[in-house]
């Protein structure tokens, strides 16, 4: 579990770092980003090597509960709030690391994208953002 909260750390200091606004993670900030990845994991019931191979980018393990896992961290995050995605935080966060009107153009591809329930949904927004985009591992 030690090496999984480690892997799901360094998927996440790009998030924690831009939500904070700053280049450097404290370690309040790898704390939260631990104990995030470690509760959406518990939740979810997803496996750690599913979730370490999706952060590599190899999504051919990708099942119903890493879908959910994707779906809980950006909960968790509040990048969707009662099922809606929050474009507020999103737009901060994406411009923050792609630029502003890259983040807008993404969002408008992306925010949108339904699936065949909430996770899936979650997942394919996820997929849509990380798309040509490094650091978005969430």
């Amino acid at each position: 579990m030690r090496f999984f909260a480690v892997a799901v750390l360094l998927a996440f200091v790009a998030v924690a770092a831009a939500q904070e606004g700053v280049n450097k993670l404290t370690e309040e900030q790898k704390q939260k980003a631990r104990a995030l990845g470690t509760e959406c994991l518990k939740e979810t019931g997803a496996s750690e090597e599913a979730i370490r191979a999706l952060i590599k980018g190899d999504d051919s393990q990708v099942d119903g509960k890493v879908k959910c896992f994707s779906k809980c961290m950006q909960e968790k995050l509040g990048f969707v709030e009662n099922g809606k995605v929050n474009e507020e935080k999103v737009q901060n966060f994406l411009g923050k690391l792609i630029g502003e009107e890259n983040a807008k153009a993404t969002q408008a591809k992306c925010n949108d994208l339904k699936g065949t329930d909430e996770c899936d949904t979650a997942f394919q927004i996820r997929q849509c953002y990380a798309a040509g985009h490094e650091g978005l591992d969430f």
